[in-house]
């Protein structure tokens, strides 16, 4: 098992928190399950999509607005191209909490699993840990595993659209609007303005590999009536990123294991 696999897993962790932060306050629950365990509901009539359509004036407010109030919810993420990832998960924010659960295809171990539950981390490596969840604390230095996920807690919850306030060149609806997982959406494509986004969020970007920003970065969003995005597709370096929310208002409850399914010991 190489080590530096599992001290990448914060980059996928960041693009889930990143996506689940683009939640909106919506209790509208939709039937359709992910990979995790998610309560029955039963699906409620969307509203009317708002009247007036988001643009370069107000997209980022609009869009900043519905992710503030972001507070359960699954997420799929696919990366095909020269990257390729897939990974599923669901995330709990309610009353402050910073709980999130992923699941990442692994071509040696089956899968590996990830949750973060009351700032502890727990990482299920299959027979590498014994069928059993490694328990690190992500603040520990002296732990080459767990440092790779340092900062881990701040990342979530955080707006995937910081820094990028100035940096909306157009927004453009495409098409009519149509159903995605049983909720109307409208896609709109957004164009982003790399010389105007945040240092900050420039090297968030380039720690995803670029070895410099493009001058711009076309994003696709397939926003619901609340401007929540239920479906978010993005290229770069000839990777193309698709993230879909789905079960907003009732994702997958984000559980500890339980202390048989624990261990402390480092496999490696």
């Amino acid at each position: 098992m190489r080590t530096s696999r599992l001290l990448a897993l914060p980059v996928g962790v960041v693009l889930v928190a990143g996506l689940a932060a683009c939640g909106g306050g919506s209790t509208t629950a939709e039937s359709t399950p992910t990979t995790e365990t998610s309560a029955s509901a039963t699906p409620t009539p969307t509203p009317t999509p708002t009247v007036e359509g988001l643009t370069v004036e107000n997209a980022f407010a609009r869009l900043s607005a519905a992710e503030s109030v972001a507070t359960s919810y699954d997420v799929t993420l696919s990366m095909t191209g020269p990257e390729t990832m897939e990974m599923t998960g669901s995330a709990d924010l309610a009353d402050g909490k910073q709980n999130v659960a992923m699941v990442l295809p692994d071509p040696d171990l089956g899968s590996i699993e990830v949750r973060f539950v009351d700032g502890v981390l727990y990482l299920g490596m299959g027979e590498l840990t014994g069928g059993k969840f490694l328990q690190l604390d992500p603040n520990d230095a002296s732990n080459p595993l767990a440092a790779g996920f340092a900062g881990f807690a701040d990342s979530i919850g955080g707006s995937e659209l910081a820094g990028m306030e100035q940096a909306f060149t157009s927004v453009t609806p495409v098409g009519e609007p149509e159903q995605l997982d049983g909720v109307e959406v409208q896609a709109y494509e957004i164009v982003v303005d790399t010389a105007k986004i945040s240092p900050e969020a420039g090297q968030e970007l380039l720690a995803e590999g670029l070895a410099q920003l493009p001058p711009t970065i076309t994003y696709t969003y397939w926003v619901d009536a609340q401007d929540v995005p239920r479906k978010v597709v993005y290229e770069l370096m000839g990777t193309t990123t698709t993230m879909l929310m789905r079960n907003v208002g009732a994702g997958a409850p984000v559980v500890a294991p339980t202390p048989d399914q624990i261990t402390t010991e480092m496999p490696f």
